[in-house]
């Protein structure tokens, strides 16, 4: 599932969103503690800031000329 940092943090901004990811989190590690006895692995990632307009829009020009510098990959 594709998670994002805004699960843990939430936003005034992006209540819509933040919840949204809360809730695939929330979903992830349930399904993970159903299927382990399985031996099925359930997996989040989130992948760090993407480039879309919306993501851009809600950004100042500053902030746009250090988005994902923090992010490794």
């Amino acid at each position: 599932n594709t998670l994002s940092r805004q699960a843990y943090l939430g936003s005034p901004s992006t209540l819509d969103y933040a919840s949204t990811k809360g809730a695939i989190l929330t979903f992830t590690r349930g399904l993970a503690r159903q299927l382990v006895k399985r031996g099925i692995r359930v997996n989040g990632v989130a992948p760090g800031p993407i480039w879309t307009p919306i993501n851009v829009a809600s950004l100042s020009h500053d902030e746009i000329s250090h988005l994902g510098e923090d992010t490794p990959m």
